[in-house]
């Protein structure tokens, strides 16, 4: 971490599009997902960084999922909307906004962390202490049609202990 940026990532009171842009500046698919044809939930809790100037330059949002996996039910805490601005990668900034989620989401009790990514982000991904899923991945779309996800699944333990029971899984709701 550099000496522009606070040793902590803050937990944001809003995380919209205009945030967002604030990171990533405009367009329709920040992300690279588009492609994917799936409907996404929004995040519910929100972490960033913001530079010395106030601009918000890295975001990483949460939100309670509920799967099955392999015929058990659980709960997970789903992370998305991981981002860091153009002029800033290679700075450790992923990590530390990612790291305060994940630390927000133990203090809520889950034993899970669950994300969706593009197959070039999974060794960013791997470093953050993430363990690809091998199973075949469903999520759930409009109209009750479940869609099977196109893009990497990974998790992470959140206690110590948690190992991912084997099994198909199915989110049962929309991505995150």
């Amino acid at each position: 971490m550099n000496d522009r940026f606070p040793a902590e990532a803050e937990r944001l009171a809003q995380y919209g599009k205009a945030e967002q842009e604030q990171i990533l500046g405009p367009g329709d698919d920040l992300y690279g997902v588009a492609y994917t044809g799936l409907s996404w939930l929004p995040k519910e809790i929100h972490f960033g960084i913001r530079a010395g100037d106030g601009r918000l330059v890295a975001h990483t949002g949460l939100r309670a999922l509920q799967l099955t996996v392999g015929g058990t039910d659980l709960a997970a805490m789903g992370v998305g909307g991981v981002c860091v601005a153009p002029d800033q990668r290679g700075g450790g900034l992923a990590r530390t906004v990612v790291n305060a989620a994940l630390d927000h989401a133990r203090e809520l009790g889950h034993r899970y962390a669950l994300l969706f990514c593009r197959p070039e982000k999974t060794g960013l991904y791997r470093k953050l202490g993430f363990r690809e899923v091998a199973e075949v991945v469903t999520v759930e779309q409009p109209e009750g049609r479940l869609a099977e996800m196109p893009l990497r699944t990974m998790w992470s333990p959140l206690v110590a202990g948690a190992a991912w029971p084997e099994g198909p899984v199915r989110l049962r709701s929309l991505p995150m």
